[in-house]
Order: structure tokens, then C-alpha cells, then sequence
């Protein structure tokens, strides 16, 4: 009788400490998953610059938008049928529509939300006249690859969908319009929006140098090394440097 007891006084020490875990726990478990996505670089790809994690909120996503008018019940063409055919393909296209529903639901919340989703539907029309040229390449198929995944991750960064670093204001000598804020996306391949002035551009990153990386795109290209970076803004040649955080 007296180890039942015990037993029971046992039991019940340990489901009031569970009671008082709880709370806590949840929170820890919480403070996992906000944190997360921007601390994984396996999963996004690497980003030289070593500055702290921006935290953005979730964008809200409603209904599924379309990226591309394809009927994979009818494919018109050649082209339609790989991208219907292949499951690697189809996943691409799915998460392309899936990213760009973001984009449209945050281009609705703008102060000139008919002219962004205007701006957004024309630009998504023009890449998929762009996609059909993959078919003249000598590997089509990975063309068609590469060219979802370049978009996925420009209108990540375009519209601030992805964990981001803290931007970089860079000085680039005297003259107008000669400062660009950097903001460094952890998406897959990396990505950089660059603006200056009222221009902005979407660079990804190519490759790794000594010291930092360079990042092209658009007619643009970004070298970063340390603090300094060299651009070419269209063929204007800045060479650049970081302010100190503050």
C-alpha cells in the first residue's frame, strides 16, 4: 500500500512539472520555426555578406494563381509537352504558381495596387515568351529548369518573399544617384536587389571570388570583397563602399 502510494505522489509530481513545461516548451518551439528558415543556408544557398537575418512576415496567400496560360490537358506544342511530361518540371511549375500568388497578393495591398499587378502580369507574359526560346537551346530541358528557377527566385526577391539579410547602403563616389542599397536574399541560387535611385535589378549569384562573391543579372554586375564592392551599372563602371552599421 505504501509503494502505491508513492507511486501515485510520483505520478502526479510529474504531470504538474509537464503542466508547468508546457508554456515554455510551445514558446521554444515557436521561436524554432520563426527562426529557421533564415538561419538555414543548405537550403538557400550561400550569401557572402555577414550581416544579421532580416525577419519578415509571411506574406498572405489566397487562391492559386496560374503563372502560365499551359492546358497540360491540350498542350499546344512542343514546348508545353515537356513541362507537362516531366514531374521535375511540374514541380517547378507548381511552385512558380505558388510564388507568384504571393507576389500578386502583395502587389493587391500596394497604395498603386492596379498598376503593380498590372506591372507583375506583363512581366510574367514576357518571361513566358522568353521560356519559349529554350527550345532552340542544345539541352532544352535544362534550359526550361533554369529559367523557373531563375524566376522563382526573382520574384522572391522582387517582392521581399524570402528571408533576407540586412540591407547594405553602398557610397559610389560623388555625383547623382550614385548610392545603391543591397538587400541579399536567401533564396536558391542566391539573390541581390540592387536600387538605385528609382532603378531596381535582380542579380543572382554566379560564383565565389576571394573575399566575397559577384552576383550578375539584367545587364548589371556586383563584386563584393570585404567592405568594398565594384558595380557595373549597364556599362557605368562604380567602385563602392559599405557604410558602417549602425
Amino acid at each position: 500500500m505504501a509503494q502505491y502510494c508513492m507511486l501515485k505522489n510520483l505520478a502526479h509530481s510529474i504531470a504538474v512539472i509537464a503542466l508547468l513545461l508546457a508554456p515554455a516548451l510551445a514558446d521554444a518551439q515557436n521561436g524554432m520555426h520563426t527562426l529557421g528558415g533564415g538561419q538555414d543556408k543548405s537550403s538557400h544557398g550561400s550569401i557572402i555578406p555577414g550581416t544579421r537575418p532580416a525577419v519578415a512576415a509571411p506574406p498572405p496567400v489566397g487562391p492559386t494563381i496560374p503563372a502560365t496560360e499551359f492546358d497540360c490537358n491540350k498542350p499546344a506544342n512542343a514546348m508545353e509537352t515537356m513541362l507537362c511530361q516531366d514531374e521535375g518540371l511540374v514541380r517547378l511549375g507548381n511552385r512558380l504558381d505558388k510564388v507568384f500568388t504571393q507576389a500578386m497578393d502583395k502587389a493587391r495591398q500596394g497604395s498603386n495596387a492596379t498598376q503593380s499587378q498590372g506591372k507583375l502580369q506583363l512581366e510574367q507574359r514576357h518571361w513566358v515568351h522568353a521560356l519559349k526560346e529554350c527550345m532552340k537551346n542544345d539541352n532544352p530541358h535544362m534550359c526550361l529548369g533554369d529559367t523557373y528557377i531563375l524566376r522563382i527566385t526573382e520574384l522572391q526577391a522582387s517582392w521581399e518573399l524570402a528571408p533576407s539579410l540586412t540591407p547594405l547602403h553602398y557610397l559610389c563616389g560623388g555625383g547623382v544617384n550614385n548610392d545603391v542599397l543591397a538587400t541579399f536574399y536567401r533564396t536558391k541560387p542566391a539573390t541581390a536587389r540592387l536600387v538605385r535611385a528609382k532603378a531596381q535589378v535582380i542579380l543572382h549569384q554566379q560564383e565565389l571570388v576571394t573575399g566575397g562573391a559577384r552576383y550578375a543579372g539584367q545587364n548589371v554586375e556586383l563584386i563584393i570583397r570585404g567592405k568594398e564592392a565594384s558595380i557595373n551599372w549597364k556599362g557605368e563602371n562604380l567602385l563602392c563602399i559599405s557604410q558602417p552599421e549602425p
